[in-house]
Formats: C-alpha cells, structure tokens, sequence
C-alpha cells in the first residue's frame, strides 16, 4: 500500500505536468495563428490551426481553419473541414453553405443546390438563394431559378450584399446580389429568345450597378439579336456561373 500512494502521487503529477504542457503548446499555436492573421499571411495561421487541432480538435477552430481554407481558394479541405462541422453542429449553417459553394466551385451542382435548399430556410439569406438560383440554372431546372432570382431580388438587403461575378474574360467583379438576380432573370429570357424582356432585366441591373460588365454585354449581344444580325456579337453572352 506504501508503495502504491508515490505511483498515484508520481502518475498525477505526470499528468498534471502534461496537462500543463498541453495549455501551453495550444497558447502557442494560437499566438501562430493570429500572428500568421497579424501579417496577412493565410499560410502561417492555417499551420498555426492545425497545430491547435492536433492538441483540441474543437469544432470552432475546425469552422474558422475551414474559413481559411476558403479563402485561399483550397476548396476541397474546406469542404472536409464544413462538413465535420455542420454534422458536430447541425445548427451551424454558415458552415453548410459553405459547404455549398466548396461543392459548386468543385463542379458538383447538384450537391451544392441540394445544400442550399436546407440552407436557406434557415438564413434566408438573398445571398444564399442566389447562389442557389445559379445552381438551380446550371442543373436547367428553369422555373426553380426563376423563382429563386426573383425571391433575391424581393429582398430589400439584396442591393446591400455583394456577390462575385466571373465576366466572360475571366475577370472576377464584386456586384450587389439585386444586380446579379436580375441578370440571370435576363439570361433565362435570352435562353428562351425573349429579347426584348431580356434586355428589360439587365437594364434594371445596370440601374442597380452600371458598372456591371457582365450585364452591359449581355445587353449588346441581345441588341445584336434583335437587329437580325447573322454574325455572333463581338463577345459571346455572359452566362452566370457558380
């Protein structure tokens, strides 16, 4: 019995000690992280966050290393990071949407709409149902879209919020989600050889954001059409993508 009492005294001293090691090593991680944030440097905090999750795999830091990932256009470990914790965290639906637009990025629309149909119940965010819209567009689910599109725009928030938009040289453009909506409502009308309808919507997105290259050339191409040209316009219509 002598004997045992030191093996306990010695075995909780040891975890103690390693307990204490543990806190430290994850106060170290962390001041990588934010240093890593500190400089701008996306690299540095992501290796700061694994190291963390390597001593404490808490889901909070399992969503902001997602969040990283995202940002740095690694879009596959984001979604492997989103989906662990939107399953650990059912309420956390930021997560599922971004699980949502990992999926899009990827290729996989069908995925990312069937996301975003328990996403936005949720949030009711016109972000989300836009992006939804386009997915719903690029599965020819037309009326589904239609519906979409217009429900973003019927939000009063969607001229506050921005989206990014791919215009036809690959150039990346920040546009108010209300602008976005109503181009694709154009694009719909263009699919179906309504012109003049066509061009109505992406005047209303102009209206919004006349700096919107995307829908300034969709408007050209539809006045091409509708003056019986048989030569395509000088830059194809912008179709809207994830």
């Amino acid at each position: 019995m002598k004997k045992i009492v030191p093996l306990i005294c010695c075995l909780f001293a040891f975890t103690l000690i390693r307990a204490q090691d543990g806190e430290a090593m994850k106060k170290h991680y962390l001041n990588v992280y934010n240093q890593g944030l500190k400089y701008n440097d996306a690299n540095t905090a992501i290796a700061g966050l694994h190291g963390y999750l390597a001593i404490d795999s808490a889901v909070s830091y399992k969503d902001t290393l997602s969040m990283l990932y995202f940002s740095t256009k690694n879009y596959y470990s984001a979604l492997l990071l989103s989906e662990e914790v939107y399953k650990a965290a059912p309420g956390n639906a930021e997560a599922m949407a971004r699980a949502a637009e990992c999926y899009d990025q990827l290729g996989d629309p069908k995925t990312a709409v069937g996301l975003y149909e328990q996403v936005v119940p949720k949030t009711k965010n016109p972000f989300h149902v836009y992006k939804m819209a386009v997915g719903q567009y690029q599965l020819k689910r037309t009326m589904e879209c239609e519906l979409s599109a217009r429900t973003a725009m019927a939000d009063t928030t969607s001229k506050r919020i921005g989206v990014g938009f791919t215009n036809a040289d690959g150039s990346q453009q920040a546009v108010p989600v209300y602008a976005a909506a109503a181009n694709l409502l154009g694009v719909l009308q263009m699919d179906a050889n309504n012109y003049t309808s066509a061009k109505t919507y992406f005047a209303e997105a102009l209206k919004a954001f006349p700096q919107f290259a995307g829908a300034k050339q969709n408007m050209d191409a539809c006045d091409t059409k509708m003056k019986g040209g048989t030569k395509p316009p000088a830059k194809p219509p912008v179709k809207p993508k994830g």
